[in-house]
């Protein structure tokens, strides 16, 4: 083919650079997203290879997926035991979609195709296997089929869930296979750990329809929980109004306000073991005093907002729970780089954090999937790291983190 992969791989991340990743194609309609799949994994810098059964390569051309990935699709087998060379040696098997039918086979240990031998092989070789299903509800919800998928559950294989709508179980947001995939492939580091993560905006309302709030995207406060998550984390988010969909592995409480952030964030300190908090949020540091009821009338020339300025959700912290390693966040704007670090180094001590993340945001701006950060803690460590993208980064902070908690536990 004359597509250059080259060209793309690793334009998005180095999230999966060097990451050999099977992906099986079976015969659902929603096969026409696949190729996005493929692409979106191979700019996080993966290497992707194409198993398709018979009904794939009769909905979809082969070429397509062959220029999509720059590898040819492999639909039927010849003596060279491909399934056992390439399966068995991936880094994660994404099968998707996933039909009742594969999925079937698989539990039940038929390999009859080249697409379930893919799979037989790489669930003995102890691979990483994500089903990423897709079908009409009525076979969704057949209780034989939700048995399979509860006995390959059972057997280590992870499902992404699909969306329900229409009469249909719709195949996930391309995003979403593509984020359960770089799952699969993050280190088991974090188990037995407890993290809390807070993320987004707050909103302090002037009355029940106007109100006042930042334009925190909460991608960051995201990233950080997804990535702890996939490492083994059990992880807490406390979040502001934000657009965005967690994975089912992590617990979430949404909030509005800055009292209500403050009061959930101190309530978990309070009732769970909390071994890491990163406070990533951006909450207002003020709340609006006498809130109109109903609506301020258009007809009014002026009126008088007050605001009172809220406790500090990350300083109240180490106070509540004094024995969680504390992260925060201090973003800058229209700063250089030695005020930054210094007004990060002041915040850091004022609120005895045990790690500051400083960043500029107007540089690259709220609500980008790309930022810049330095890492400071106690130690005097500084760290700089990006422009990259924000899983990136969470991955680096996160190793810093292990890296803290070693230490701290090497000193006791």
């Amino acid at each position: 083919m004359s597509e250059d992969i080259e060209a793309i791989r690793g334009s998005l991340s180095k999230l999966l650079e060097g990451k050999r990743i099977m992906l099986v194609v079976t015969g659902g309609i929603s096969i026409y997203r696949i190729p996005d799949v493929a692409r979106g994994l191979i700019r996080h810098g993966a290497f992707v290879e194409v198993f398709m059964s018979r009904t794939a390569s009769r909905l979809l051309n082969p070429l397509i997926m062959h220029w999509a990935t720059g590898s040819k699709p492999l639909i039927e087998l010849s003596g060279y035991a491909e399934h056992v060379r390439l399966c068995a040696n991936s880094d994660a098997v994404v099968v998707a979609p996933a039909t009742a039918n594969l999925i079937g086979k698989v539990a039940n240990g038929v390999s009859d195709s080249s697409v379930s031998l893919c799979l037989m092989v790489a669930m003995g070789a102890g691979k990483p296997i994500l089903m990423v299903p897709a079908m009409n509800i009525n076979m969704w919800m057949n209780p034989i089929v939700k048995s399979n998928v509860e006995k390959l559950r059972n057997l280590g294989v992870r499902f992404l869930e699909p969306i329900i709508e229409e009469g249909k179980a719709k195949i996930p947001h391309t995003d979403e296979i593509i984020e359960s995939t770089i799952d699969l492939t993050s280190p088991r580091n974090m188990s037995g750990l407890r993290v809390l993560v807070t993320s987004g905006p707050t909103r302090e309302y002037i009355d029940d329809v106007k109100y006042i709030t930042t334009p925190s995207s909460g991608l960051t406060g995201y990233y950080i929980a997804r990535e702890a998550a996939a490492r083994g984390a059990e992880v807490y988010v406390v979040s502001g109004p934000v657009n965005i969909r967690y994975p089912s592995n992590v617990k979430l409480i949404n909030v509005t306000s800055v009292m209500d952030m403050h009061n959930a964030v101190m309530e978990l300190l309070r009732s769970k073991q909390i071994h890491v908090a990163f406070f990533a949020a951006a909450p207002l540091d003020f709340y609006v005093k006498d809130k109109v009821r109903g609506k301020l009338s258009s007809d009014i020339e002026n009126t008088t907002v007050t605001l009172i300025k809220a406790p500090k959700i990350v300083n109240d912290a180490k106070a509540t729970s004094p024995g969680t390693i504390v992260v925060g966040y201090k973003a800058e704007v229209n700063v250089n780089e030695e005020d930054l670090l210094k007004r990060a180094l002041n915040r850091m001590r004022e609120g005895s954090w045990d790690m500051v993340i400083a960043h500029n945001v107007s540089e690259l701006g709220f609500g980008t999937v790309t930022d810049a950060y330095h890492i400071i803690n106690k130690s005097g460590l500084h760290i700089k790291i990006g422009p990259a993208h924000k899983r990136e980064l969470a991955r680096v902070i996160l190793n810093e983190v292990l890296r803290l908690l070693e230490l701290n536990s090497s000193l006791k």
